[in-house]
């Protein structure tokens, strides 16, 4: 048998990528060895999803410790639906020439995805999913598990579908609902952001395979039938973009949200901390700025609805907010929401995570969290990112007498080499494009010649899709030409909420290879740490910088006015420079320059 290579394999030879494997290079276990709360349908692959989390519960099966607080970690119970019956689904209903002129672009994708979709499920494979919903009645989490997925090249974070099922009903209608998720994570694989992903990193969309992970879903039912987590989030071991001096990359990152951890990886308000320094803020000490950045919707699975839903935190009735929220008064400031505390009319719920993070009053939770990513770093022997909820009021939770913590997923992530000094040049004035202070990140580009930019005064909110759609048409054409570019507008680029920022999705801005997200006085942008924007941008190198021209920076707009266009309208401007540019980011001094090539 060929063997297959394996995604970024000259790089992957420590024990984390060998487990499991086979002489023909692919990824298979056996029932029989796995731990009890780990489950198979099918013998094919599992994905890279699938294969970090059962690598950990592995290392705990077999005596090892993450932390000196282990009683309190835990693990969702998992089913994993190989990519054998991936396979038999594509061959069954006869997919693989509709697949094959998909990626070739002579079907449109979401044609493609529909007919997935809509395809017949395999009847034999149908039946072994029964055992899966006759052990398991609880709310469940189904999530992309692909062979490509969480490599330490190729992470795909956000790329494939995930969703919630709140597996009620007949077992007819159980089986219906997850049936359709299950294909849907299928069409997934074949999606406009998948493509723009694979070419981006030039994968080879033959070697892709789907398994499905399905999990019980964390967390609690509340009021007015809404499931959720008190606390989900993710950390990463290390932090290639410190906020301030005073944190090393290795200090690693967190970020907490209230409810479901898909807001956490949004980018949307979170609370961001480092376990070293619990009590520093990225936002700072400014009350008014901790209150602009705090989290206002929750991700909640809405068991009536049958779907994750979104809810206002201050509209939820849970009284366990108490522990992880502060009040937000009418005159602005920050206060303990203590049992005997009644919200104002006018007060605001923020989510603080203060008595979680910096106390042990609740549970150890941030020394367990910094335990915990030390110990994945040294099992996986490279930096990793977790996805974590924190169980407050589960029967497992009351029996341990504290809440727990469940370990949700587990990849590494790729090892960036010591960032080199950056020397920017003296540049004359009239040469500069663009200066500015407080960067994240370190690198240099040069030779770009194109700029497309979203002017932050005539950016219309209730435009917002048709302005993300413009970008992603210029996007397409420059990647055909192979021209990387500069991305700037206002706010935080790839937000789902409009009034934050453009919401482009991430076949539109895939080729940008310098995004630049520009502060108003009506948005504000945030490197959201830990979101699959992030995540990302640090696979991929993109350099990145926030603008705030009241805090001193610079934009040459005389020279965007004498620049070349290629394509304008009212809100977007594709400027073509031939002479190029070059993006000097130094990380070190915090500072970075756009400027045209001498």
């Amino acid at each position: 048998m060929q063997r297959r290579d394996h995604p970024g394999d000259s790089a992957q030879q420590g024990r984390f990528f060998q487990f499991g494997r086979t002489e023909d290079g692919r990824y298979r276990f056996s029932e029989r060895t796995l731990p009890s709360r780990f489950h198979l349908i099918g013998s094919g692959e599992i994905g890279g999803k699938a294969r970090g989390l059962l690598f950990v519960m592995d290392h705990i099966m077999h005596g090892g410790e993450l932390t000196q607080y282990q009683p309190s970690v835990r693990f969702p119970d998992s089913t994993v639906i190989t990519t054998e019956i991936f396979d038999e689904f594509m061959r069954a209903n006869d997919l693989e020439a509709a697949v094959l002129a998909g990626c070739a672009g002579e079907v449109e994708l979401e044609e493609l995805g529909r007919r997935i979709v809509s395809s017949r499920f395999p009847d034999r494979w149908r039946e072994k999913l029964i055992p899966l919903l006759e052990r398991e009645n609880r709310p469940l989490a189904v999530r992309s598990s692909s062979i490509m997925e969480d490599d330490t090249d190729h992470s795909f974070a956000g790329i494939y579908l995930s969703d919630f099922l709140p597996n009620r009903g007949s077992m007819e209608q159980r089986l219906d609902e997850l049936i359709h998720v299950i294909k849907r994570i299928y069409a997934s694989t074949f999606s406009i952001n998948a493509r723009a992903y694979r070419k981006r990193h030039g994968l080879d969309w033959h070697k892709e395979k789907m398994a499905v992970l399905v999990q019980n879903m964390i967390g609690s039912e509340y009021s007015g039938g809404l499931f959720y987590p008190l606390v989900g989030g993710v950390a990463f071991s290390i932090n290639y973009y410190p906020w301030t001096a005073r944190l090393k990359p290795d200090d690693g990152i967190v970020r907490l949200v209230v409810g479901t951890g898909t807001r956490a990886v949004g980018r949307e308000y979170a609370r961001v901390y480092s376990p070293r320094v619990p009590g520093l803020r990225p936002e700072g000490s400014d009350v008014r700025m901790i209150i602009q950045a705090s989290q206002e919707t929750v991700d909640v699975l809405d068991m009536e609805a049958g779907r994750l839903s979104q809810r206002k935190l201050n509209a939820l009735s849970n009284p366990l907010l108490a522990k992880i929220c502060s009040i937000a008064t009418e005159d602005g400031m920050l206060q303990d929401w203590l049992p005997t505390t009644s919200l104002g009319t006018k007060d605001r719920l923020i989510a603080s995570f203060s008595r979680l993070i910096e106390g042990q009053t609740l549970m150890p939770f941030t020394p367990l969290v910094k335990e915990t990513l030390a110990a994945l770093e040294e099992l996986l022997e490279h930096p990793v990112d977790v996805e974590f909820a924190v169980d407050f009021s589960s029967s497992q939770a009351s029996q341990h007498g504290a809440p727990l913590f469940f370990l949700l997923q587990v990849r590494p992530l790729g090892m960036r080499p010591e960032h080199r000094e950056i020397s920017i040049p003296t540049i004359e004035r009239n040469r500069i494009i663009l200066d500015c202070g407080s960067v994240l990140g370190n690198g240099r580009l040069e030779h770009l010649r194109h700029v497309i930019y979203v002017d932050p005064s005539t950016y219309n909110w209730n435009r917002a899709y048709e302005i993300a759609r413009t970008v992603g048409r210029i996007n397409r054409g420059l990647e055909e030409e192979n021209e990387p570019y500069i991305l700037m507008g206002p706010g935080r680029w790839a937000s789902s909420n409009p009034q934050l920022g453009v919401p482009a999705q991430y076949n539109e801005i895939a080729g940008a290879s310098t995004i630049v997200e520009m502060a108003t006085s009506g948005f504000s942008p945030e490197l959201s740490y830990g979101t699959h924007f992030y995540a990302d941008m640090v696979a991929s190198g993109v350099l990145y910088l926030p603008f705030n021209e009241r805090k001193g920076d610079y934009l040459n707009r005389d020279f965007l006015e004498r620049t070349d266009v290629a394509y304008r309208d009212e809100s977007v401007t594709h400027f073509v420079v031939p002479d190029g540019m070059c993006v000097y980011v130094d990380g070190q001094n915090q500072r970075g320059i756009i400027a045209l090539e001498t």
